[in-house]
């Protein structure tokens, strides 16, 4: 009976085993596929917005009566933000964080499958200034924002190609059901994704800068 024992013991061990060793590769499968597909549609918003730029660049410099160069107007802040097309799916710009060695396509609206393709606008506007994005933990995505420090730099580049530059003010861990805190906060960009558990919200919260 007590060999019985053991060797069920044994087998269970070795079911428990396998059981982690198919997550762990079924999570690097996931990590790879969705570096994979970010990198592909980065490629392509990248290619699209070069030349949307290309097409707008003015031939002549307006000037006023005093000839000095005329600012262009402020965009309004209910101005819906330009998007881009890639495969069917609409993409407000990019988001890069130097410091994590990141750069990846935001699609205009947030799904979970589509955030296994790339990060995506949870809520907001940088017109607003209180745009949301929200991705997987995934090492290539959001999974270590967490070691983010205050002072470093985020770029956000729309889909006509204009910069934004924020700088990270405050890492914060949120609950799931925070929502309200989430997108109602005082803060120009707030970037968030899981916990390794899934029961918190890793949340990085950035200022704007002006740009030089």
């Amino acid at each position: 009976m007590k060999k019985s024992k053991r060797v069920a013991l044994m087998l269970s061990g070795v079911v428990l085993m396998g059981a982690a060793l198919g997550l762990v590769a079924y999570n690097l499968h996931e990590d790879s596929a969705a570096a994979a597909s970010a990198s592909s549609v980065l490629q392509q918003l990248n290619a699209e917005r070069d030349k949307r730029m290309q097409a707008t660049e003015p031939t002549d410099v307006p000037t006023g009566i005093s000839g000095e160069i005329e600012e262009e107007p402020a965009i309004s802040p209910d101005t819906p933000m330009p998007t881009i097309d890639i495969n069917g799916t609409a993409y407000i710009g990019s988001v890069a964080i130097p410091a994590l060695g990141i750069e990846l396509p935001v699609a205009a609206d947030w799904s979970y499958p589509q955030m296994r393709t790339s990060p995506c606008r949870y809520d907001g506007s940088v017109y607003q200034g209180d745009l949301v994005i929200c991705a997987h933990n995934y090492s290539t995505h959001f999974r270590n924002i967490k070691d983010l420090q205050k002072g470093d730099a985020v770029i956000f580049v729309d889909a006509v190609g204009e910069k934004y530059l924020y700088h990270v003010e405050l890492v914060e861990t949120l609950k799931p059901t925070a929502i309200s805190e989430m997108t109602s906060s005082a803060y120009d960009l707030s970037l968030f994704t899981c916990n390794y558990a899934g029961n918190a919200r890793v949340t990085v919260r950035c200022e704007g800068e002006e740009e030089e």
